[in-house]
């Protein structure tokens, strides 16, 4: 009888390499169709992006050599090569096979035996593991042993994307790569893609322009591929070689929409170079959809640096846009006025390889005016964009704002979106989550008036939205029904109170259930001079609750007056006021009165009001019912700051604004 191999018995018969082997053989040039192209790589790719923390020199070490230990060990007790397996999985290859092959290389060189032994299980795993990170070990360790027909093998592994990253770095291992890489370049996706990326040179002129042309086409790690294609590439040079071909003018503009929708128009080399170059071009032949679509990116991209330099009030806002973007806007607007570009968004519409937000953002630039028919076959496609919604309740006609509302109500999961109250907030939501901002818009922005049959029953359902901004909106939406509510609704309102977590939501809701009244609604003038900015020196007087609520109609500022919002006073000075002549009013900075200050302070208040300081107040807390409101009251540095203006004006023959 023949003794079995206890290695084999451990390798499983389906063996990875002739499952590959075989689509290989049968589809030459083809990636394996059987992967997953959303996972396979992903940890690689985590790794070398640094998106997972890397280990020490120490660590990487210390695991390549208990590894090397079991390996060594196993050709003497081949019973123990399950060992292999159970370290492998705990400690994936991709985290120090730099370190593993060093140690490798230095202990099989001195000891020949222990090579031609080492070479006879690495073929092995090759050719017979079923076993992915046996595989990837095997193929990073085969670098050093110079197996037999080990380029065919790569060949075969390089079309996993689980394997890939091991392959090209067998192959650099090797020497004389490049080339190998490229073409496998052009055939990958996923993290496959981006391995090849990374590791390709761009030595040539083919290269070059396919890293600029499909470089970052890709539906994973866009950000790494843009790295290493549009932004180290000379793309001056690209614009000038291509000269006034329409199909490679797309191509590129394609590229260089999605550079500009992950980098800003500073973060390329000679940007305005290439901007004026691109658009030149582009007003020359015009060019397809994704031409316009580049015009329209560059022109968010300088919009976005003008709103974020206006919100830092930098004072080079004016010279970077007199003398940097000026032209180039006016070259977008000008190119983005031309007809030809209504013809060319309305041949692509029913175009499924164009994606939605290419055509909307077309359409609103362009002032082009979708159909309904034609908004509707964008959205049956990507029911779950937001920028469908925002368009058709922005510049959409009353038949593009139905298909919405509608077909929103028959294609997003309702039952997830309204699955009960949260404390999501927009700036945190995950992209898992876009169809709550979908919801949000059409809650937001809805009327009455456009959908009276269902507007009241959605609000009702939005209050188990676990989106804060689409709860309080709802809530808003509500007000109008307050009179009208019968005891259903009454119930849904009371379920979504018990239920709320978030303190001025719950505030929100309990004023739906607050029944009208006859109490006084009073409005006084807010002025310019009344008008107060918080400032680091302002002094803190006192903590009080506002008086007279009780007597004043809250639904004014229902939704709208929350903890930490600012409210001014008002000085009456009425003589016949048998309550108080110096009454002082608590006004919000819309100028509704929600209160008087207690008589036993407004004496006081008075007095520095009369003097000339100004003084306001900040809402500490709200009762759930705005019959209590608690505020605390700041002497403002304004009057100072005035003075010191007023001194140096007089000085100075001109009036200037101090800061202190």
């Amino acid at each position: 009888m023949v003794k079995k191999n206890v290695y084999d018995l451990v390798l499983n018969k389906n063996s990875i390499y002739y499952d590959l082997k075989e689509f290989h053989d049968r589809n030459p040039g083809i990636l394996y169709s059987y992967q997953d192209f959303e996972i396979a790589g992903i940890r690689e790719y985590k790794s070398i992006t640094n998106k997972i923390r890397p280990l020490e020199i120490f660590e990487k070490n210390r695991l390549a050599n208990e590894l090397l230990d079991i390996l060594y060990n196993d050709l003497n007790f081949e019973e123990k090569i399950v060992n292999i397996n159970g370290f492998i999985t705990l400690n994936p290859i991709i985290n120090y096979y730099e370190s593993l092959v060093k140690l490798f290389r230095a202990s099989i060189y001195s000891n020949e035996g222990l090579l031609d032994k080492m070479r006879e299980v690495i073929s092995k795993i090759l050719k017979n593991s079923s076993n992915g990170e046996e595989i990837k070990l095997a193929i990073v360790l085969s670098t050093v042993c110079n197996i037999e027909n080990i380029e065919s093998i790569l060949s075969v592994f390089s079309i996993h994307n689980d394997y890939l990253f091991y392959v090209i770095y067998a192959y650099e291992y090797m020497g004389e790569c490049n080339d190998k890489v490229f073409q496998i370049s052009k055939i990958s996706r996923g993290y496959g893609k981006v391995f090849c990326v990374m590791n390709l040179s761009p030595t040539n002129d083919e290269i070059r322009k396919w890293l600029i042309e499909y470089g970052c086409e890709n539906n994973v790690g866009v950000s790494e591929l843009l790295s290493y294609t549009m932004l180290s590439l000379d793309l001056i040079k690209y614009l000038e070689d291509i000269g006034l071909n329409k199909e490679k003018l797309d191509i590129f503009s394609k590229s260089f929409s999605v550079l500009l929708s992950d980098y800003g128009i500073d973060d390329i080399k000679n940007s305005i170079k290439v901007c004026n170059k691109l658009l030149d071009i582009i007003d020359s032949i015009n060019g397809k959809i994704y031409s316009l679509y580049a015009v329209i990116s560059i022109l968010y991209s300088i919009e976005a640096i003008i709103i974020d330099e206006y919100k830092n009030k930098k004072e080079a806002i004016s010279y970077k846009f007199n003398n940097d973007y000026k032209s180039i806007i006016e070259k977008c607007k000008r190119i983005c006025k031309k007809n030809i570009w209504h013809e060319i968004i309305a041949s692509e519409v029913s175009n499924i390889e164009i994606e939605s937000s290419v055509l909307i953002s077309c359409a609103e630039k362009t002032k082009y005016r979708l159909k309904k028919r034609e908004y509707e076959i964008i959205l049956k496609r990507d029911c779950t964009n937001a920028l469908l919604y925002k368009y058709a309740f922005s510049v959409g006609s009353k038949a593009i704002k139905k298909c919405a509302f509608d077909l929103a109500l028959q294609k997003l999961p309702m039952d997830q979106i309204f699955r009960g109250q949260d404390e999501l907030k927009i700036e945190t939501l995950a992209y898992d989550d876009i169809a709550q901002i979908c919801v949000f818009i059409i809650i937001k922005y809805s009327q009455y008036e456009e959908f009276p049959e269902k507007y009241k029953e959605l609000n009702l359902q939005a209050l188990r939205s676990p989106l804060i901004e689409t709860r309080i909106q709802a809530a808003v939406n509500l007000q109008r029904f307050r009179s009208e509510f019968d005891s259903d609704d009454e119930e849904i309102i009371n379920d979504a109170i018990s239920s709320e977590m978030v303190a001025h939501v719950r505030r929100s809701l309990n004023s739906l259930l607050i029944e009208s009244s006859e109490k006084e609604k009073r409005y006084v003038g807010v002025n310019e001079n009344m008008h107060i900015d918080i400032h680091v020196k302002d002094i803190y007087l006192i903590n009080l609750n506002i008086a007279g609520t009780i007597y004043v109609d809250m639904s004014e500022i229902y939704n709208k007056l929350l903890e930490e919002d600012i409210v001014y006073f008002h000085l009456t000075r009425e003589y016949n006021n048998q309550h108080d002549q110096n009454d002082i009013q608590v006004i919000t900075t819309e100028g509704y009165v929600i209160g008087y200050v207690p008589r036993d302070n407004s004496t006081i208040m008075k007095n520095l009001m009369d003097k000339g300081k100004y003084l306001y107040g900040k809402i500490n807390e709200l009762s759930e019912d705005y019959n209590n409101i608690n505020i605390n009251i700041y002497l403002s540095y304004k009057d100072v700051i005035e003075e010191v203006t007023n001194t140096l004006s007089l000085l100075s023959g001109e009036r200037e604004y101090y800061l202190q």
